[in-house]
């Protein structure tokens, strides 16, 4: 926050914006400014176009930080979106949102892909955690909150499933097919 700030000096009005989709925006930066800030070290750890399944990422605190989650949201929603990245090719965006109770803070019913955390068994009867997986929410004018699509998957579980849902419902290509396509 303290290198947001330092950009918001430097090359806009020393302002700083957060979006509910947690995005933090610099206003006022005039266009000369614009490429000495796009070459600026942070933005390349949070680029200002990242992949496309990391543009419509939000996660709540997670249990990393709020007494009431039940599992890690943060790092755990950049590393499921980080392995499917590997295996799909997207083309449209999909909104994916992870939270790590009930309360739904990370609004997983509005999310294309919702991912709301709970405690479940893994293959073994051991006690993992998990995620209820909820797909076909909407923001806008058809607003709708989605439904569950599969409850108490070990989140171990989840990168292949989720895979799955993006092939079979919003039209991703396997890696290994689209290499085999170029060919």
């Amino acid at each position: 926050m303290d290198e947001l700030a330092r950009l918001a000096d430097t090359y806009g009005s020393g302002e700083l914006r957060l979006t509910v989709e947690q995005n933090i925006i610099i206003p006022n930066i005039d266009n000369s400014k614009l490429e000495a800030l796009l070459k600026e070290p942070l933005l390349e750890r949070f680029s200002p176009e990242p992949p496309i399944l990391m543009k419509g990422l939000v996660a709540c605190t997670g249990n990393q930080f709020c007494g009431q989650a039940i599992i890690e949201t943060k790092a755990r929603a950049l590393k499921v979106t980080e392995e499917v990245e590997r295996l799909v090719s997207v083309t449209k965006p999909v909104r994916m949102h992870w939270t790590g109770c009930p309360n739904t803070c990370g609004q997983v019913q509005v999310a294309d892909i919702g991912f709301m955390g709970c405690m479940t068994r893994d293959e073994n009867g051991k006690t993992c955690e998990g995620a209820d997986v909820y797909l076909g929410g909407r923001i806008g004018s058809d607003s709708h909150l989605g439904d569950i699509y599969k409850k108490s998957v070990p989140c171990k579980d989840l990168v292949p499933l989720v895979v799955d849902i993006l092939v079979n419902k919003f039209g991703a290509v396997l890696r290994e097919r689209e290499e085999e396509e170029e060919d």
